[in-house]
């Protein structure tokens, strides 16, 4: 530390300028106290800078997958239509009956079967 303050003593003794070496170090510090703090602003804004950036393309990205989604949406929308669906039905072979007659059937009751170790059904 002596060495440092005899050479700015030196230093500023050359210069003419009439100051004493325990101010001239403070000077020294505060200047150096100043550049870190301007380093450390330098390294937060870049930092912020890129995080910002990043921040863009995510946004852009977003936002191409719901244009892409939107798209998709009208796609299944125009393929599930009922003349769509005809249209793929009668080219597949399918063809249409006119009317459609439904049969009703009556289930019948089951018998009761009660054997060794089953129980009675309903």
């Amino acid at each position: 530390m002596t060495r440092l303050t005899t050479w700015a003593g030196q230093a500023v003794k050359h210069t003419g300028w009439n100051l004493n070496p325990r101010t001239a170090f403070g000077g020294l510090a505060l200047v150096g106290g100043l550049a870190l703090l301007a380093a450390f602003y330098l390294a937060l804004s870049s930092q912020t800078a890129v995080l910002g950036r990043q921040l863009q393309e995510i946004e852009a990205t977003r936002a191409k997958i719901v244009r892409e989604n939107a798209s998709l949406r009208d796609q299944i929308a125009r393929d599930a239509s009922v003349s769509k669906l005809t249209e793929r039905a009668v080219s597949s072979g399918y063809v249409f009956t006119g009317t459609v007659h439904f049969i009703t059937i009556t289930p019948t009751p089951r018998p009761e079967t009660v054997g060794e170790g089953s129980p009675a059904l309903p």
